[in-house]
């Protein structure tokens, strides 16, 4: 069964097939984790800071916030379905231990039973313009562009986002 907080649905125009959802997939993860690993939320904001507390439990700087402690969560990311005009990303066990890391940066509850105001860090999804610049680049005079060069087109754009800060 799908959690809300473990995986998110990308709406697709109809006319991609099937072949084409899952090389926009994998693009669109690649986006997401590149984004991410740069310390920005799905809408490409700055994470809030480490509290000074937890940066000296984990040993690491209040401001270096990219999601990736041990590496789990960004490493298990995934398309779980695609059907036609969409795609659905996230993680397929909603039950296990990295759901509740998931849900916990997500919604901020970190263990808690309700949100710590300003301590989410919502990750998993695209900007609707991030997502209509890869659909763009997908295809050149009609054609499709190979994978590889679709998927250094979306670390491109993650990439960018650090030159407008």
């Amino acid at each position: 069964m799908a959690n809300k907080w473990t995986q998110v649905k990308i709406k697709l125009p109809k006319t991609i097939k099937p072949k084409e959802r899952v090389a926009l997939a994998d693009v669109l993860l690649t986006h997401i984790v590149t984004r991410t690993l740069n310390g920005e939320d799905k809408n490409n904001k700055k994470f809030k800071n480490y509290t000074e507390k937890y940066a000296d439990i984990k040993g690491v700087d209040i401001s270096d916030v990219d999601l990736t402690l041990d590496g789990e969560m960004l490493e298990a990311l995934e398309l779980v379905s695609h059907k036609s005009g969409e795609i659905t990303i996230g993680y397929k066990d909603p039950s296990d231990e990295l759901a509740g890391k998931v849900e916990g940066n997500r919604r901020g509850t970190y263990g808690q039973s309700k949100p710590i105001s300003g301590k989410a860090r919502d990750f998993l999804g695209i900007t609707q313009d991030d997502l209509n610049l890869i659909i763009d680049a997908y295809e050149v005079e009609g054609e499709p562009i190979s994978d590889e060069e679709l998927t250094a087109f979306a670390k491109e754009l993650a990439l960018e986002t650090l030159d407008d800060l």
